[in-house]
């Protein structure tokens, strides 16, 4: 009985010591999964030319991805119809309800694609391959700025323009997309060099759905429109800043006082519309003077010498006579006075006589 209960306390002390010196190990399943699944394969290859034109690609991911995250996620350029997308497992398959035109054909993965964990992808994903014989050689590349800073949400998208028609941009459909870097670069490329024309806008993608918001978002469009040609296929540093169309302004000048009346001019700048703020300032003593935080618009300007004091381009009574009104000396701009966003406007000396 002795032996019997010595050995129940050695094998107690045993496993008590084996618990002590036990490693501490995650609970089962592993650790958090905190890697967003990646795009391992596709079919066709990127760059590939010569693909049928009834092509059904394939994009395989690192691990099983949830099918309800590629709703509004696939995109093809040029736009074509698509007839179902399926997923299964970690393939996606995308099928169009028509043969794909014969040219260049960009597809676009968004991210947010996201694996049975909830993690999702970060980056977009652009697959380029040809139908034709070969790859499309065209290219565009350049800066988005927002602000004149480099805009890391800005996108970058071509419209098709035909010599024949006018383009509106609230309803045609884009040719080609590209997502700035946190430099703000970007570069559409695979494009055709044939003599076609494009138009190009840029604009600040806040809420991340790569499609611009009219009223909610922030745009600007190239002012000239693009043609690629085999003998000038490509177009670089191209420059589009962004602004807000509300940003407000500066007007700066010097108003040169040669009558005889000593007090410094006034300047006043009167909405051309109604219900606009008035600004009214006086010149230092170097006829100097600076409006800023000006709403963009058209105003009417005058610079005067406000004898009344009543900030306005009048008359004032001449003294010890109360009886003759007198015009006070004053400058007006025959045309209206018109401040872009954010534009630092410098006008050329005005002198009052």
């Amino acid at each position: 009985m002795r032996d019997y209960i010595r050995t129940i306390v050695i094998l107690v002390a045993e496993t008590t010591f084996i618990a002590a010196c036990a490693v501490i190990q995650p609970p089962p399943g592993g650790p958090e999964d905190k890697r967003p699944p990646a795009i391992v394969e596709t079919i066709p290859r990127p760059d590939s030319a010569g693909v049928a034109r009834n092509i059904a690609p394939v994009v395989v991911f690192s691990e099983k991805v949830d099918p309800a995250s590629f709703k509004n996620r696939i995109f093809v350029y040029p736009p074509v119809e698509f007839d179902r997308l399926t997923v299964k497992g970690e393939r996606l398959e995308i099928r169009f309800k028509d043969e794909l035109p014969e040219t260049t054909i960009c597809l676009l993965v968004r991210a947010g694609i996201k694996d049975y964990h909830r993690v999702e992808t970060k980056e977009n994903h652009l697959l380029f391959f040809s139908t034709a014989d070969s790859i499309a050689r065209g290219e565009v590349s350049g800066v988005i700025l927002f602000m004149e800073k480099p805009d890391s949400t800005g996108v970058a998208e071509l419209f098709a323009v035909r010599s024949d028609t006018t383009l509106d941009l609230r309803t045609a459909k884009r040719v080609r997309v590209s997502f700035a870097g946190k430099d703000g670069r970007f570069e559409l490329r695979a494009l055709p060099a044939d003599g076609s024309k494009f138009l190009l806008r840029a604009f600040s993608d806040r809420d991340g759905d790569s499609r611009y918001s009219e009223g909610k978002e922030f745009a600007a469009l190239y002012p000239h429109t693009i043609t690629l040609e085999p003998a000038r296929g490509r177009l670089e540093e191209i420059r589009i800043n962004i602004i807000d169309p509300n940003e407000p302004g500066s007007i700066e000048g010097r108003v040169v006082n040669e009558t005889q009346f000593t007090m410094t001019p006034t300047i006043r700048l009167s909405p051309a519309g109604t219900g606009r703020k008035m600004f009214a300032a006086r010149a230092d003593s170097t006829g100097a003077f600076v409006f800023s935080r000006v709403p963009p618009g058209a105003y009417l300007f005058s610079a005067f010498i406000d004898i009344k004091v009543d900030t306005l381009c009048g008359t004032y009574f001449a003294e010890g006579d109360t009886t003759r009104a007198l015009n006070e000396p004053c400058v007006s701009f025959s045309d209206t006075l018109r401040l872009k966003p954010g534009e630092i406007k410098t006008l050329q000396p005005v002198t009052i006589k």
